[in-house]
């Protein structure tokens, strides 16, 4: 079970999150893209945190 849906499953769940927040606008955000896109996304934005990472290691070194 995936750690979002474990969450929703919990008894009181909506005890955890932050006030002005609520399940129903998490699940219009969690639909908005599907895993595969947003595990694209989190690879180019990893690619390029490290490729800043590095040129700064290559610049000041």
């Amino acid at each position: 079970m995936p750690p979002y849906d474990k969450l929703k499953s919990l008894p009181f769940a909506s005890d955890y999150l932050k006030p002005g927040v609520s399940f129903e606008i998490l699940d219009k955000l969690a639909h908005q893209i599907s895993d595969n896109q947003a595990a694209d996304q989190l690879q180019r934005v990893r690619q390029n945190l490290f490729k800043t990472i590095h040129g700064r290691t290559l610049k000041t070194g």
